[in-house]
């Protein structure tokens, strides 16, 4: 499963809707938030803390563009399985205000978040979408076939338990038949960011015969993602030992699988 480092920004093309309900499985083939040619928002990242008296901030958002654009807000519960970093489900846990903004060339409005479920000992994990709308006079006035690409962007959004402390790990390794697969785990009660997984194939005296890289993503609270990759051929015989390197924006894992038998397929 290779998951890209840009996950909630994506160009649509949109006909004549005011309101748009985007569906969560649009949103899960989006990118990850890094601003567009038409709007950016700030902060990419929202971090609120569940206990606090009055859990709210603050999302800002900047028309970057030269003309007057019209935005829609929405939210949703973000979770994981294994093959699918995004699952959503739409959410009445977060409000918003206003759904609805209208924010003129170079200026930029506030969107309010406020948390109304009560505070959880574990992590609650959501997602905002900010959706252009198409300009009302291009609604009005359709140019022949013409099709409006707009962009939609989706900024996670953390409610913090009182003590976060995730905690990283690296389960289920198996070679099957050259391909090697391998689950990330989190059984701590927050997320955290795997930044980079490096598997490497050893022999008998420890040598270092091949390296592979592979780039993470978010592993939210219980959430288990699934990895896999094609082995080397060459000296495939050789190998006995497979080692992930793990590396978050906290801490260092590591994981072996003997492979007394090779790694051949």
């Amino acid at each position: 499963m290779r998951l890209p480092s840009c996950r909630d920004c994506i160009g649509l093309g949109i006909i004549g809707l005011s309101l748009i309900f985007i569906s969560p499985k649009s949103l899960s083939q989006s990118q990850e938030t890094k601003g567009s040619a038409h709007f950016s928002v700030i902060p990419v990242q929202i971090f609120i803390n569940g206990a606090a008296p009055s859990p709210n901030t603050f999302l800002k958002i900047n028309n970057t563009s030269d003309v007057t654009k019209r935005f829609q807000a929405q939210v949703f519960s973000w979770t994981q399985t294994d093959k699918e970093p995004i699952q959503l489900t739409p959410s009445q846990e977060i409000v918003l205000f206003p759904l609805l903004l209208t924010i003129e060339a170079g200026k930029s409005r506030d969107l309010r978040v406020g948390i109304v479920a009560p505070p959880k000992p574990v992590e609650k994990t959501y997602r905002i979408l900010i959706q252009e709308l198409p300009d009302a006079q291009t609604q009005e006035k359709p140019k022949g076939t013409g099709i409006s690409f707009l962009i939609k962007m989706s900024v996670p959004v953390f409610v913090t338990p009182e003590q976060p402390q995730s905690q990283p790990g690296i389960t289920n390794l198996a070679n099957n038949k050259g391909k090697f697969s391998f689950q990330l785990s989190n059984t701590g009660n927050a997320h955290y960011m795997a930044k980079d997984m490096q598997v490497t194939g050893t022999d008998a005296s420890g040598k270092t015969l091949f390296q592979k890289s592979r780039t993470g993503w978010y592993v939210l609270a219980g959430s288990t993602p699934l990895y896999d990759l094609e082995l080397p051929k060459t000296d495939c015989q050789k190998v006995t030992n497979l080692t992930v390197n793990l590396k978050t924006d906290t801490t260092n894992v590591s994981q072996s699988l003997p492979t007394p038998k090779g790694i051949c397929p």
